[in-house]
């Protein structure tokens, strides 16, 4: 039986809750009429009607007939990475032009604020289009509240090879989770210097984010304000161990 993680994963692809749990229902059961589906998944027919026709949109359920009526198959799974890497094909296209175009309208300075999952997200996919940075602060909230969305994130930083420096408090070295998900170097100062907030430096930007019940995030663009914060870290990470 397929797993509430699964769905939330290809929710998280971009089907929505309906198409994924069709999609693995029929992957399960590897062909059926919509009637079978909709039963098996406890879904009325007008809502798994919309669903097939959505997922054969995005070409991962096709049809044939069988005494005249609709026998639905799903497509290989492989079929979502192929999907995948042509929308990176495209972003990486048009994304010269689209950055063009966001940072001539922005001011030299400014600070934005990001709230949530999503906000956090948001930020972290800005990282990604950075070489390097450096971050310090608090220790072992960022994997605790982004769970997968720190995991895919990671992994992109190592295919990417960016560079990254952590610095934080002594009682994150036994935090073996999240030294093998990391893709950072890290270094370790005394509790006594540890801060309730993670900052993150990269290019002309400091993101500040708090991890209380709903995690928020402050974005300040501003050289002047990078620099001090690079060589503040720079100090912490000559003072660190590790």
């Amino acid at each position: 039986m397929f797993t509430t993680m699964n769905r939330e994963k290809l929710e998280y692809l971009g089907l929505s809750k309906n198409e994924a749990r069709i999609y693995l229902s029929l992957l399960e059961l590897g062909e059926a009429q919509a009637g079978k589906i909709s039963k098996s998944i406890q879904m009325n027919r007008p809502a798994t009607y919309d669903a097939l026709d959505r997922l054969m949109e995005k070409g991962l359920v096709s049809y044939h007939l069988s005494a005249n009526r609709k026998v639905f198959k799903p497509a290989s799974p492989n079929v979502l990475n192929e999907q995948l890497k042509e929308r990176q094909e495209i972003i990486q296209e048009i994304l010269p032009e689209l950055n063009g175009l966001f940072y001539g309208s922005r001011a030299k300075e400014e600070s934005e604020v990001f709230i949530g999952r999503k906000g956090i997200k948001s930020i972290l996919s800005d990282l990604l289009l950075y070489k390097k940075y450096v971050a310090f602060g608090s220790s072992g909230k960022f994997l605790d509240i982004m769970k997968h969305d720190f995991i895919a994130f990671q992994n992109r930083k190592r295919e990417l090879k960016i560079d990254s420096r952590i610095v934080q408090a002594e009682s994150a070295r036994k935090n073996m989770e999240l030294r093998k998900v990391a893709y950072a170097s890290f270094k370790y100062l005394p509790e006594s210097l540890a801060l309730p907030v993670t900052i993150i430096v990269y290019g002309m930007k400091v993101a500040i984010l708090s991890w209380g019940n709903t995690p928020m995030a402050t974005l300040i663009t501003s050289e002047p304000v990078a620099k001090s914060f690079q060589q503040y870290f720079e100090e912490l990470w000559k003072m660190a161990n590790k």
